[in-house]
């Protein structure tokens, strides 16, 4: 076989390899997320690796539903949640 052809099977392998491992782990934390806003609650369920990360996609999520413009999604954004309720899947 010629180097080239090694070298793309070698690349696929470890592409194929890494995409099955990510897959077949999946999500580690699942989070209920609430976040009052201009006197609106609003809570989202959010899954994912890292606890933190899954805490402020929960935060970014709920303001979506709760702000309206730029302005007021990145105010809320900065916001600390009123609720945060975590378990380990």
């Amino acid at each position: 076989m010629k180097k080239g052809t090694v070298l793309t099977i070698v690349f696929l392998g470890v592409v194929g390899y890494l995409s099955v491992t990510m897959i077949l782990t999946g999500s580690t934390h699942q989070c209920n997320v609430c976040i009052t806003y201009n006197g609106i609650e609003v809570c989202q369920d959010v899954e994912g690796m890292d606890k933190s990360d899954v805490i402020q996609n929960g935060v970014s999520t709920a303001c979506a539903g709760a702000a309206s413009g730029r302005t007021e999604s990145m105010e809320c954004g900065m916001m600390q949640p009123t609720k945060v309720t975590c378990k380990e899947l």
